[in-house]
């Protein structure tokens, strides 16, 4: 695709995402929009790590969970608003994704996701069962909604609603999806990728594996606060149901179908899979099977992702031409 014409499609993105809201005003649609955002924003973390670094985490949920939680109580317990809940939520998940990649991140392919696992089902633990502060199955209610933000002439942007809620995690999936595409091309981006292809290869020509891990991991987990963060402040509600490992396998089903290691291949499959479920809902019972035979059939025939694939076959017809 020539400059010109990936302009003209990233300014048609940009386009119909901003008026969207304007043009479908129902409230439902609205809602699964917000519900793609921000599935699209915990993907992206997921593409870091496992995407573009190879390293499966399968505490991605339970990563989520932490800046859920974290905003959450700073919410109800200490009064804070959404713009100081958010930071900290930020903050203290990359902390504790310091804290687990360090050792973690020292261990190799099957032994990492195992090592993950075994915190991600700590972390569904703590949540069930720490009742004085994570409130336990009752989950923490009472959460605020994002504050508005004042402007001339007694006049406020509100997020409040969700049309309002719409346009804050529009603004920072744009954001995370300029920071990727930035991260592709810097030479941590390069080094991850290299750490994906080849570990032994990477460390001799002077790449700290170890370091780059780290930070891969790390800005992740700053990531998946950040999803935690506005998904508790969206809903409102939260409680241990939603940070399950099997929540995990729903997030890696998106990245895969997607794409790993694409641009746009988070936002692809967060939508996908977010729009699934309201069409199988004559027959919800059988939901986890057809996520299932989806996900068995790009493995086997599209294991690239639906973005990968596109990227692949267009690569060939430009080296046909030439």
């Amino acid at each position: 695709m020539k400059a010109y014409q990936k302009y003209i499609v990233s300014g048609s993105f940009i386009a119909a995402a901003i008026t969207f809201p304007l043009v479908v005003t129902d409230p439902y649609f609205q809602h699964i929009m917000n519900v793609v955002f921000l599935y699209s924003i915990s993907i992206y973390a997921f593409n870091i790590i496992t995407g573009i670094t190879g390293q499966l985490n399968l505490a991605h949920a339970g990563f989520i969970g932490i800046g859920a939680y974290t905003s959450a109580i700073a919410s109800v317990n200490f009064s804070m608003n959404f713009w100081l809940a958010m930071p900290l939520a930020i903050a203290v998940t990359g902390v504790f994704g310091f804290l687990i990649g360090f050792p973690s991140l020292r261990t190799k392919g099957v032994y990492f996701s195992l090592a993950t696992l075994g915190f991600g089902e700590i972390l569904f633990i703590v949540f069930e069962n720490w009742i004085p502060v994570t409130g336990g199955p009752m989950g923490i209610t009472g959460i605020t909604a994002p504050s508005g933000i004042p402007l001339p002439g007694d006049l406020a942007i509100s997020f409040g609603g969700k049309k309002g809620f719409y346009y804050l995690c529009l603004t920072f999936l744009f954001f995370i999806i300029y920071l990727t595409k930035q991260l592709f091309r810097s030479r941590l981006g390069q080094a991850m990728t290299a750490v994906r292809e080849n570990e032994s290869l990477t460390q001799s020509v002077g790449i700290s594996i170890v370091k780059t891990k780290i930070t891969a991991f790390v800005l992740s987990a700053m990531l998946l606060g950040l999803t935690g963060s506005l998904f508790a402040h969206y809903f409102r509600f939260i409680s241990p149901v939603t940070f399950t490992v099997p929540e995990t396998f729903r997030c890696l089903s998106m990245l895969v179908v997607g794409g790993m290691g694409t641009l746009m291949g988070p936002l692809l499959g967060a939508a996908i899979f977010t729009a699934l479920p309201e069409f199988l809902r004559s027959i919800e019972e059988y939901q986890w099977m057809v996520y299932g035979i989806v996900l068995m059939l790009f493995i086997a025939f599209m294991p690239e992702g639906i973005v990968g694939f596109i990227n692949e076959k267009t690569a060939k017809h430009h080296s046909r031409r030439q």
